[in-house]
């Protein structure tokens, strides 16, 4: 349960066809299956998306063939005490410098970044931006070597855009680490939280889109 004095933020995207997805994705589409208006018992809609649209996981399988994939991880992993670490809104590539400089305590599981992207969200600009920041191979060994098992960013993908040999993806998800995406932290302050992750339930999934909670007590 819930503490009555917490705060819980929603930092979901908002699933619509207005929102930008991954280039050559094709757009998100919310199309009516049957409505009321025009003589059915209810009203049931078609949502037409990949497994990585808007706020969504990675599993290792999304970018690793023998990895696991989302039916293979616990729900517990998803679900704890995490770390938001505002990143400074200069930076357009992060290094494992950045990272070491963000007070991320030590020992912690579950780490989410704040950067520039949210601006983005802010604005409610929705066309896609390929200059967002995003986390280099370098910082990504960083996570590995620091214990972190779950890494969450404010845009749609861990890694720059068109980043070579997708070496970021590679390797965390071989690690096993966790990718959490497409978050809207325009209004979260840096500091220690509690997550709430629930990924659709997919079976065989590379990923999938999921509602984000954060919770501070």
């Amino acid at each position: 349960m819930i503490p009555a004095d917490a705060t819980v933020i929603d930092v979901s995207l908002p699933i619509s066809p207005d929102l930008c997805v991954w280039p050559g994705d094709a757009a998100i589409e919310v199309t009516a299956a049957s409505r009321i208006s025009t003589g059915a018992a209810a009203n049931v809609s078609r949502l037409d998306c990949t497994s990585h649209t808007g706020t969504h996981v990675d599993a290792p399988w999304h970018f690793v063939d023998h990895g696991k994939r989302l039916e293979d991880i616990a729900l517990e992993r998803w679900i704890g005490p995490c770390f938001v670490a505002e990143i400074d809104a200069r930076v357009t590539r992060i290094d494992a410098g950045h990272l070491e400089s963000a007070g991320i305590p030590p020992g912690t599981d579950r780490v989410i970044l704040k950067t520039a992207n949210s601006r983005l969200w802010k604005t409610g600009k929705l066309t896609f931006e390929t200059g967002y920041v995003g986390l280099s191979p370098d910082a990504a060994r960083w996570v590995v070597d620091h214990g972190v098992r779950l890494i969450g960013i404010d845009y749609l993908s861990i890694e720059p855009y068109q980043e070579p040999g997708h070496q970021t993806h590679l390797t965390l998800l071989e690690n096993e680490v966790l990718i959490l995406e497409g978050l809207n932290l325009t209004d979260v302050a840096p500091g220690v939280y509690d997550l709430v992750c629930l990924p659709l339930r997919l079976t065989a999934g590379d990923g999938a889109p999921a509602r984000a909670l954060l919770i501070r007590r």
